[in-house]
């Protein structure tokens, strides 16, 4: 599947972006917050850069740490495989769409 094929099933354009995030595994007991990068943004997900390996239907909290910071429930959907362009990315879908700022 191309990159344009993938565009076209989106529910909402990307936006490129290089924003630093942090994050919360939900079933994580210790609670341990986690810092990352989100590559692309839409108001139903991202594309981030976690640091740590996440598995797809994995429940985390997005904490953003640049504009209003608040919890935003998310679900990762896809995670990069190892040795693709997309090695070390994961794809989440927020819970609720976010309003995001033009």
């Amino acid at each position: 599947m191309t990159s344009t094929d993938l565009d076209n099933r989106r529910r909402a354009a990307r936006k490129i972006v290089a924003r630093p995030l942090t994050f919360v595994v939900d079933s994580d007991r210790s609670q341990i917050a986690n810092n990352a990068f989100a590559v692309d943004l839409s108001e139903f997900g991202a594309r981030i850069r976690p640091g740590i390996d996440l598995l797809p239907g994995q429940r985390i909290t997005v904490i953003p740490k640049e504009g209003p910071a608040h919890a935003i429930p998310s679900q990762v959907i896809w995670v990069g495989e190892a040795g693709s362009g997309r090695e070390g990315e994961a794809g989440i879908a927020f819970v609720e769409p976010i309003h995001l700022d033009s």
